[in-house]
């Protein structure tokens, strides 16, 4: 049997191992544009920050292709051609599967701003852009003043990030323990809209805006500002916002989403809305194509429909779901349900399910403390927990985590545990009487 990943993070690593587990003779060929050895995209950031160096970033050792006897491809898969079970690639490989993954993963939006191509115009979504921003950082270079006179030898010292969602944040907070001044420009009217709600987003601003960042809400940048540097190239000297207001910096980070990679679908039969739609199989529209990961638009069983929830635990889960099926292993996939997690400077942050009522039936609870940077959002739908939000102390939200995948029934004691008085909240299955 021959098998063909494409994508070597977390889903495609996961579906790999399961399948030399299932079936240690078949043939396993992997493509990935990325030629190195597995790592995890969700450190990226610390390693930016200087918190954990590159060697701790990967997930499997310096022989993990050659141990599961894996053929590698350093390459960039560009169309999928079900009809005759190949992939082409950009080297101009043609390669033959009979089950083929896709697990490409997704790509960073780059939105059709002027100056874009200057030096100095970064993305944070693998280890090679970190390691590239971090050079940028850390050089020193010369600048023409006016046309002639040169600058003393300086390194970066300002940086703009364009988006304050959860990576747009994790990117300033590791410039800032570079020692850089950050500015963050997002157009919402508050920070992390799609994981946080109005007050959460406000304990959070508070607390970044008190260790020297400076955030710009309902603000666009309309143009990143360039200079020629004394080697002829045009670098970044600053960013110009909707307001008018030019922002002087030396770098600026992208950080304004990220769409699902099916472009080597496109113009095919395959069934593809924002991503690749499957079912709980991980099977595509196209017969022993499957996808996983990022670029796959699976079941949330929370909403009770086709979304992408973009996240590790969701990758690796779909990726082992998915070498099951192709090896022929019946497994389906129990959907999934949106999660984020992050930590400012001791205040913890973790928000999960629907965080917003959309039914009448839908009731939310809530405590705050805001001169402790305590906030806890609870929502609830007949009885069962549907979503959690938490900041400041963050103990028990496993737990909440778990009821929201049960789809227990909650009672009393998630009311008290709101004050901070009950201990973690418990729960009996759904079918049982009451609550506790």
């Amino acid at each position: 049997m021959r098998y063909l990943i494409i994508g070597n993070s977390a889903a495609g690593i996961f579906a790999a191992e399961t399948i030399r587990g299932l079936d240690p003779q078949g043939r396993i060929t992997m493509i990935s544009k990325e030629n190195t050895v597995p790592y995890s995209r969700c450190l990226t950031s610390y390693y930016l920050g200087r918190e954990i160096p590159a060697e701790r970033m990967y997930i499997r050792n310096t022989d993990f292709y050659e141990a599961l006897g894996i053929e590698f491809l350093g390459d960039t898969a560009v169309q999928v051609e079900a009809g005759e079970r190949r992939v082409l690639t950009q080297s101009g490989r043609v390669v033959p599967y009979d089950k083929l993954l896709i697990a490409t993963g997704a790509a960073p939006v780059r939105p059709p701003l002027e100056g874009m191509d200057l030096e100095g115009v970064f993305q944070l979504r693998t280890l090679e852009d970190a390691q590239a921003i971090v050079r940028y950082a850390e050089e020193d270079r010369r600048e023409e003043e006016n046309g002639d006179a040169e600058q003393e030898t300086e390194r970066v010292q300002e940086v703009v990030v364009i988006g304050a969602g959860l990576v747009g944040l994790k990117a300033a907070h590791g410039l800032h323990e570079r020692g850089l001044k950050v500015t963050v420009v997002e157009f919402a009217d508050q920070i992390m809209p799609q994981s946080l709600d109005t007050t959460a987003a406000q304990i959070i601003q508070r607390v970044l805006e008190s260790h020297g960042y400076r955030l710009i809400l309902q603000e666009k940048v309309v143009k990143i500002q360039g200079r020629p540097s004394t080697d002829g190239r045009q670098a970044v000297s600053g960013v110009v916002l909707s307001s008018g207001e030019r922002i002087s910096c030396r770098m600026v980070v992208m950080a304004v989403g990220v769409r699902p990679e099916t472009g080597l679908v496109a113009g095919s039969s395959m069934a593809v809305k924002q991503g690749i739609i499957v079912n709980e199989r991980m099977e595509t529209s196209l017969q022993d194509v499957y996808a996983a990961g990022d670029v796959a638009e699976g079941y949330d069983f929370l909403w009770a429909s086709l979304r992408i929830n973009a996240l590790w635990p969701v990758a690796t889960s779909q990726g082992v779901v998915a070498g099951c099926n192709m090896t022929g292993l019946k497994r389906e996939h129990e959907g999934s349900m949106s999660l984020n997690s992050a930590d400012f400077y001791g205040v913890g942050v973790i928000s999960a399910g629907i965080l917003h009522p959309r039914e009448e039936h839908e009731q939310v609870l809530s405590f705050l403390e805001p001169r402790r940077n305590q906030y806890r959002r609870l929502v609830l739908r007949e009885g069962r927990l549907v979503g959690m939000l938490i900041v400041g102390e963050v103990r028990g939200a496993g737990v909440l985590t778990g009821l929201i995948r049960k789809k227990a029934k909650v009672g009393e004691t998630v009311r008290e545990w709101l004050k901070g008085s009950g201990g973690h909240p418990a729960y009996v299955p759904g079918r049982e009487r009451g609550g506790v």
